[in-house]
């Protein structure tokens, strides 16, 4: 999005970065960390505007232009370090504005069916991505993230201990202006929230 920051950008009214926050509450998640980096104080001002602002942290990433993963590090690391094994935490992506409610409750229903698997993860594109849930054994693995590689190379690398939900438009992520554009398009057309398997 070159100089702006793209997630002060609207959907039906709210910041791509509120909206984000937002779902994390309703998915009743605490703490709630947001990772920010070139436009952080932006995104500070645009928070600290929020109502429910006394629930977020804000991580400000100086070396943003690390990558994604640089920022998924940043993230993890601010989660208690002293938390049970059978704690979880959710990755979210606020670029991915067609994330529901729905779908932050149906990874926690899923992850709840399945003991057997450390993680649940939203399947689109042929691959499994965030927004994903995972119990509190990967802080230690997404510790290493570095570089522009997110949770997704981790998801596929210990593929076996993750159940998938399909979520066929969690691959409208926005990028560009013409993402977002195409993302406001689909946003008026009919959506499925994925919430069984």
């Amino acid at each position: 999005m070159g100089e702006r920051p793209k997630l002060l950008l609207k959907i039906d009214g709210e910041s791509l970065l509120r909206r984000a926050a937002r779902l994390a509450r309703e998915a009743a998640a605490r703490p709630i960390i947001v990772v920010a980096g070139r436009h952080a104080e932006s995104y500070r001002s645009e928070l600290d505007s929020w109502t429910d602002r006394a629930a977020v942290s804000l991580v400000h990433h100086l070396d943003w232009a690390e990558g994604l993963g640089g920022s998924l590090r940043r993230g993890v690391a601010a989660l208690p370090a002293d938390w049970p094994p059978e704690a979880t935490f959710f990755v979210l992506a606020p670029d991915q504005p067609l994330v529901s409610t729905p779908q932050l409750a149906g990874l926690r229903k899923l992850l709840e069916a399945r003991p057997e698997v450390t993680a649940v993860a939203c399947a689109y594109a042929g691959t499994v991505g965030v927004p994903a849930l995972f119990r509190y054994a990967w802080r230690e693995r997404l510790l290493t993230a570095s570089g522009d590689v997110g949770a997704r190379r981790f998801l596929s690398l210990y593929r076996r201990e993750v159940a998938a939900l399909p979520f066929p438009d969690g691959d409208c992520d926005i990028d560009t202006e013409e993402d977002y554009a195409a993302a406001l398009s689909r946003l008026s057309a009919p959506r499925h929230d994925a919430t069984d398997t």
